[in-house]
């Protein structure tokens, strides 16, 4: 039986279902998968278990300069070794070094390797930093076997990067969004009418790069100038505490129509999308739309990590500045104006976009694909 190995930074969560339905899998094709992985021990993401597939974590130690962080796996090059793959996939990450090891090891060695990803950017990130990052990447993906991105627009930008095309295999990136609307068909589509109060939802981390400040000041200002809303905002992370201080500098008309419920998990989350009118990601991200289309949410967000472009079609609105608080004010605006009947159409084209697009099962095939051709071919 070959041996594939998985690098990953961290296992969240959301990654559980994923990795036991490729492991699967991959095993009725005569291939062992072993997913190998680092942890911080105040990481605020939730992480996987990996009951139900094999899992090794890995301590990670950080180093902290002036423009940015390195890291590394401890104890993983060696056991990397030990294990004599017959191809590593990586979710690459440029500031490990242990990842830099390893690439070296694969080149000199022969293991094929693949890179699987997306084209996110630090929005804080300085421009010299930016360019010498695409040159690193640009090195990475066209001496990989395989090229595996997250949506369309990366499969679009490695090409035309020089990879070449029968290289870039396209998983969509996506959690189990057929279980959720198997288990919500008969909340679907969603059934609008003229309700008084309009409830917008986000689910999902609350750091920086997520914008959440900017949709709190885009609501207060719509809430102020008299439309009747709800922001209800579920997650926990690094930015909770500035948001909440954030909330309590808002007038005392405003502040019962936001509501910071800090982080939620499993059964705990559906009564938030049940009830929600509408989701809004005002910053990077993708997979909480993912969830929200799966209950039959119509979308306002940006394209995040870029896989967003690829689900936005006549069920949302796409915004192209992250953390613009016009742009999201008028977004709101166009669907507070739409008839039931309008929001009701939004909600079924919401919940079939993400599953005939952004399934599991393709997500998964796309992944065996790929891993089944890098095995075969062999050829950089």
């Amino acid at each position: 039986m070959k041996k594939i190995l998985y690098i990953y930074g961290n296992l969240p969560a959301y990654r559980e279902d994923f990795f036991t339905q490729l492991s699967s899998r991959l095993r009725e094709n005569g291939v062992e998968l072993k997913v190998m992985y680092g942890y911080i021990a105040n990481k605020l993401t939730r992480q996987a278990e990996g009951r139900a597939f094999i899992s090794q974590k890995f301590k990670t130690k950080l180093y902290h300069l002036k423009l940015f962080r390195l890291s590394r796996l401890i104890g993983l090059m060696q056991v990397v070794k030990d294990e004599h793959p017959d191809g590593i996939i990586f979710q690459f990450n440029q500031t490990n070094l242990t990842e830099w090891r390893i690439l070296h090891w694969c080149l000199n060695n022969h293991i094929p390797y693949g890179i699987w990803g997306c084209n996110y950017t630090r929005f804080d990130l300085k421009a010299f930093l930016i360019k010498i990052r695409n040159l690193i990447y640009g090195y990475v993906y066209r001496h990989a076997n395989i090229c595996i991105p997250y949506g369309s627009l990366y499969h679009d930008f490695l090409v035309k990067s020089g990879v070449p095309e029968e290289r870039v295999i396209t998983a969509q990136n996506t959690i189990d969004v057929e279980s959720i609307s198997a288990r919500e068909k008969d909340f679907l589509p969603k059934k609008y009418n003229n309700d008084v109060i309009t409830r917008i939802l986000y689910v999902g981390a609350l750091a920086v790069q997520k914008r959440i400040d900017s949709s709190i000041e885009a609501i207060s200002q719509l809430i102020i100038e008299g439309e009747n809303i709800q922001y209800d905002i579920v997650g926990g992370g690094e930015q909770l505490e500035s948001l909440k201080h954030q909330h309590e500098g808002l007038p005392e008309e405003v502040k019962e129509h936001i509501r910071l419920h800090g982080a939620k998990y499993d059964n705990d989350l559906i009564p938030f999308f049940r009830n929600a009118d509408i989701f809004l990601m005002p910053g990077t991200g993708g997979l909480g739309v993912n969830e929200a289309m799966a209950y039959g949410l119509p979308i306002i967000s940006t394209i995040g990590d870029e896989t967003i472009v690829d689900l936005i079609d006549g069920n949302g609105y796409l915004l192209h500045k992250m953390g613009d608080v016009e742009e999201q004010k008028k977004a709101i605006r166009q669907f507070l104006k739409l008839s039931p009947d309008e929001k009701n159409a939004m909600s079924k084209r919401s919940t079939d976009i993400v599953i005939q697009r952004a399934s599991l099962e393709n997500m998964v095939n796309k992944h065996l694909e790929a891993i089944i051709k890098m095995i075969d071919t062999s050829v950089r």
